[in-house]
This record gives C-alpha cells, structure tokens and sequence, in this order.
C-alpha cells in the first residue's frame, strides 16, 4: 500500500526523563555520522494509530476523552530490534495498558501495516540500519519508561496539533 501524503497521527508520549534517555542512545548515532530520515520534531513516543485529516475534530475530542479517565503508566524499554532493516527502534515488554489505549485509536489510514508498538531511533538504509543496530544493542540497557499523555500529529510536514497529559491520580 502507498504511503498517503497528509495524514494524522495519534502517539502516546513519554515523560521528560524517558525522552532524554532515549535522545541520548540516538545523539550517539549522530555522533557516529548516522543521519537518517526520521522525523525529528515531535517527542519520542508509540504511535496509537493514524487517520485522515477530515478526522482531526473527532479526534481531538477523543484524545481529551481519553485523557480525562486514564493515568500515567510504566512501560518496559526491553532492547532494540529493526523492520527490515530499514527503520531501528526500541522494543517494549508487552503491555495491557498501552494495547488498551490503542484499541481506542485503531486505525491504519497512513500504510497499512499492522500495530507493532515500538519506539522509532532511525530510518535509513539497510547497510547503515545494520550497522546502527550492533552499535546500539551494545550500549543500549533495558528501562522503565513512564507513558504521560496523548499527542496527535499531522504528517508531513511533521506538526503537532494537540498534546494532552493524562490525569494525574
């Protein structure tokens, strides 16, 4: 399926501890000369979903729903894994509350693939995915990370739209 041009995307958030953890394994990328085409103006989160444009509204009013009744919530950041070679990301331990939150925003409207919950570190080539991927599975040690709300996002040009905590309990 071809990827659609304008879209939105609903992600779940980490708080500013995680983000900065997670910064850090993908600046030592950087450091080594890795680059990649990842989008790098929003946090770094799991995407719950994505939606056309027409349902921004919708959304918008779902997201603060949502928000409304749940609580922040821990995940675990387990290792690191790729798809294809082609795009690097951190793996999570399975987690009801996270696959909760995304039967709410179940839609596949950018691509097509199924849902696997991961946090994205770099798109690029295989041969430099490979590479990043032993550098990184070197360095990179398994973490508590705690989930703090939901954004949405239109793509592309990446821009957030909304972000909202969630209530605090």
């Amino acid at each position: 399926m071809r990827k659609k041009t304008k879209f939105l995307t609903v992600y779940a958030v980490f708080d500013e501890s995680t983000q900065k953890k997670l910064k850090s394994l993908q600046d030592k990328l950087f450091e080594m000369g890795y680059k990649g085409k990842q989008v790098m103006d929003i946090p770094f989160h799991v995407s719950l979903g994505s939606f056309p444009i027409e349902d921004k509204q919708i959304l918008t009013d779902r997201i603060a729903k949502v928000c409304s009744e749940t609580s922040g919530f821990s995940i675990k950041l387990k290792g690191v894994n790729h798809f294809r070679n082609k795009v690097l990301f951190v793996d999570k331990e399975e987690n009801e509350q996270l696959n909760r939150l995304h039967k709410l925003f179940d839609n596949n409207y950018a691509d097509g693939f199924s849902w696997r919950p991961h946090v994205t570190i770099l798109i690029d080539r295989a041969r430099a995915v490979r590479s990043a991927r032993k550098y990184i599975s070197q360095i990179f040690k398994p973490t508590e990370a705690k989930v703090i709300g939901i954004e949405m996002g239109e793509f592309f040009p990446a821009e957030k739209i909304v972000g909202v905590d969630f209530v605090k309990r």
